[in-house]
């Protein structure tokens, strides 16, 4: 049981170093994308084409940022199913249909 409570310590660490740099990312491309938007706007020598393409680009690193995101959660909570006494993971809870 030692080893179990161990290993929970070790997935709350995780967990939290996960979650800090989430945060830590999120506030930098925040930051980035206000700076580009004020450099663009004060500068007024980047066309419209190029200000749509800049756009596009803040808006997909957004969308790998959040799906980066998800796969850590999922992950993180099948490790914590798997090293958790009390919660099963979802295959082994389930039965299994036989035909």
């Amino acid at each position: 049981m030692e080893n179990i409570a161990f290993a929970q310590q070790v997935i709350d660490i995780n967990r939290v170093a996960a979650d800090n740099a989430r945060n830590v990312i999120t506030l930098l491309q925040n930051q980035t994308i206000r700076f580009v938007q004020a450099s663009i706007e004060q500068g007024n020598q980047v066309a419209k084409e190029g200000q749509r393409i800049i756009e596009e680009w803040t808006k997909e690193y957004d969308r790998g940022r959040l799906a980066i995101q998800d796969v850590v959660e999922e992950n993180r909570i099948s490790l914590e199913q798997l090293f958790s006494p009390l919660i099963q993971p979802k295959e082994a809870a389930r039965p299994k249909k036989t035909k």
